[in-house]
This record gives structure tokens, sequence and C-alpha cells, in this order.
């Protein structure tokens, strides 16, 4: 079974769409400390970069493997908003 994801970057705000339900969105600029998260849990010291801060244009990244678990990319397209 293959899923379909569509993952809208606008600005600071980021919405995941799996299958035509969304599962997540995230507000970037919400994100203004490098220790703590909005609802106050800690963020690890490998990340010590506030989201606020980081750019919203570059690269774009596509994280592989999780644990034993494979992960496959198929159709990927990119378009400008």
């Amino acid at each position: 079974e293959w899923n379909h994801m569509r993952i809208k970057c606008a600005g600071q705000r980021i919405t995941v769409i799996l299958n035509g339900k969304k599962v997540t969105e995230m507000d970037m600029s919400k994100w203004t400390s490098g220790k703590v998260n909005p609802d106050g849990s800690e963020i690890p010291s490998w990340l010590p970069k506030p989201f606020a801060e980081l750019p919203t244009k570059g690269y774009i990244g596509l994280q592989g493997k999780h644990g034993d678990s494979l992960i496959w990319f198929r159709n990927v397209k990119v378009r400008s908003l």
C-alpha cells in the first residue's frame, strides 16, 4: 500500500497531509527558544538554534531510515506557491 503525503510550507507555517488527512501543522515562529518548546518541553542540546531563526528558503531534505524501518520516496514533486 502506498501513502500519499503533501507538505506545504508557506513562510514559517508547515502543514503535512497524509492520505487526505491533516496529520500535523507547525508555525516555526512560535519556537523562539533554543532550550524549550512552546509547550515547555525540553529541546535536545544538539538542536540549539530556535526554529524561528531558521531560513525558510534553501535546500529540501528528505530523512530516510528510522530504526529498522525502510522508507521510499516516489514521484516527488516540488512547486512554488
